[in-house]
């Protein structure tokens, strides 16, 4: 079965891009979809039993400021358990309440977080806003070595506590992504008393929030184990009794645990699964919220310095090809630029450089001619799919004259201390896509100087004001504007390689409901519950 045969089968998939263009236009059609889901749940919903959620990688430690990506699967879903989100960004790109009422602007300076009244941490302290100060204080401390640190701490100074459920933050400047970039970026608070008991020994933190669980037991980097939060301030959620996580690094690993009933779900994507979606007892639900593969030219030293080289090599490689010999499945449309042609902020005018081998031969004798020859040092990790995707880019670029390639295999965990800590590598390819809920703060993330995704060094003055515009202003003509001026300069200084783009799925046991995504992907485990009969693929 075929990419494209296995989304036209699957009528979650179907809605699951209706939602996805929704999302992207700021369409009305899903006006209603969300709540009416959260109504189905609630009828529908049985208390009791327990889920084992995959993991690809373990967290490093219970600090709350310590995130890194909002997508399924990943560390921050951990976290979500104890501390739940304090805001987060629904299917139709709006930040909504989570362990808050609320956060809103009317001028996109200053904003209002409304909290809960009567939450309480689960060691009885109040979950206030003192609370909330506290660890956006901490969260700001360079010492704390938080992702989030230059963010919060860009308006930490204008944060004014009202009364001890509202909490008023005015900005530097305007900023409309504020509360999608809180979401995704800071949204755990834990106990200042558990935080401050511990000092600054990372390893001592006790994960203490008011989130839908409470910590059990963690056997570093095998499992991990929650129970229900009796106290919850959401009853009667969560549904479940226990909630798990397996820690599994290898996709197929994976794959076969959900397959044989070792385990309820795990995200991936359709050309993983195969003829496993079909298996019985197994279901799969799309997750739509697009994202790109990509990945990083380092620009801060050797071969790829020189823009020739970084569009010799657009030129070099076709990129369906590339999807095919990756994924092993036809059918990838490849994006154009940065936005897919979803989003209202595509601009067919400019475009990434196309597949003319002929072209890229000229730029390869140009460099070799300029005492530049082209030498590059792949990087990626040693899964399946990404040593098939590397030795290809190694095969084609070898039929090239002036060129040479070298391969450097990672274990997964080793990717990121190499590419973005250490800067080792000339192209740097980490698996997956990466989940955009809308343009922030992922776009920034990636493109700004100094963003926590930027792991090429990628820095442009003109790119850091098209960025700072488009979040400037809550005028949507100007934002287009400021976006398109964003596609203009990704085509000229081409600062990733953009190579193909989908959107994550949950293969998963029939009988698993509740399944609400928020963010970059992190399912909300307080509405999961167990069903009586097979209900997943409904």
């Amino acid at each position: 079965m075929n990419f494209m045969q296995f989304t036209r089968k699957s009528s979650a998939a179907r809605m699951g891009r209706a939602a996805a263009i929704a999302l992207l236009l700021g369409s009305s059609v899903l006006t209603g979809i969300t709540s009416a889901a959260f109504a189905q749940a609630d009828e529908q919903a049985v208390s009791g039993g327990e889920m084992t959620i995959i993991a690809g990688s373990d967290i490093k430690s219970w600090d709350p400021a310590i995130t890194s990506g909002t997508f399924p699967g990943g560390p921050m879903d951990q976290l979500d358990a104890v501390y739940g989100f304090l805001v987060y960004v629904d299917l139709e790109g709006k930040v909504q309440g989570g362990m808050a009422e609320s956060l809103t602007s009317d001028d996109a300076v200053v904003w209002t977080l409304k909290l809960r009244p009567e939450v309480k941490f689960t060691d009885g302290t109040p979950y206030d806003a003192e609370a909330v100060a506290y660890n956006w204080k901490r969260t700001a401390n360079p010492d704390t070595l938080a992702p989030a640190q230059p963010f919060v701490s860009s308006w930490i100074d204008g944060v004014k506590i009202v009364d001890p459920l509202t909490i008023e933050i005015t900005l530097p400047t305007a900023n409309r992504n504020f509360g999608s970039t809180l979401a995704q970026s800071a949204p755990f608070v834990g106990s200042p008393a558990a935080l401050e008991a511990a000092g600054s020994d990372k390893a001592a933190i006790k994960p203490v929030g008011a989130g839908a669980f409470l910590f059990e037991s963690w056997d570093q980097g095998i499992s991990l184990s929650f129970k229900r939060n009796p106290d919850y301030w959401d009853q009667p959620r969560p549904y479940l009794d226990t909630l798990k996580f397996a820690i599994i690094p290898e996709t197929n690993s994976r794959i076969s645990t959900v397959v044989q009933g070792g385990a309820t779900m795990m995200a991936g994507y359709p050309y993983q699964f195969g003829a496993n979606a079909e298996a019985p007892g197994v279901a799969t639900h799309e997750i739509p919220i697009p994202g790109l593969y990509r990945a990083y030219f380092n620009q801060k030293a050797g071969t790829f310095t020189d823009h020739r080289a970084r569009e010799a090599f657009y030129h070099a490689i076709d990129p369906g090809r590339l999807m095919q010999a990756y994924t092993q499945v036809e059918g990838y449309v490849i994006p154009t630029n940065y936005f897919t042609q979803a989003s209202p902020f595509y601009d067919p005018t400019y475009t990434l450089p196309t597949y003319d081998p002929a072209k890229a031969q000229e730029l390869f004798n140009e460099l070799a001619a300029d005492g530049k020859p082209f030498k590059m040092k792949l990087v990626t990790y040693t899964n399946s799919d990404l040593k098939r995707l590397s030795s290809y880019v190694q095969q084609v670029l070898s039929a090239y004259e002036n060129v040479e390639v070298e391969l450097e295999l990672v274990d997964q965990a080793m990717l990121k201390p190499q590419c973005q800590t250490q800067v080792n590598f000339d192209l740097c390819v980490d698996g997956g896509v990466l989940v955009a809920n809308g343009a922030e703060p992922i776009i920034s993330n990636l493109l700004k100087t100094g963003g926590v995704d930027n792991w090429g060094q990628y820095s442009s003055e003109a790119m850091d004001g098209f960025l700072a515009a488009a979040n400037a202003t809550m005028d949507e003509t100007e934002v287009k504007a400021a976006y398109a001026n964003v596609q203009k300069v990704v085509a000229e200084d081409l600062p990733l390689y953009i190579f193909g783009s989908e959107t994550r799925f949950l293969l998963l046991r029939d009988n698993t409901g509740g399944i609400v995504p928020s963010n970059g992907g992190i399912l909300q485990k307080q509405y999961l519950y167990v069903c009586e009969d097979a209900c997943a693929a409904e």
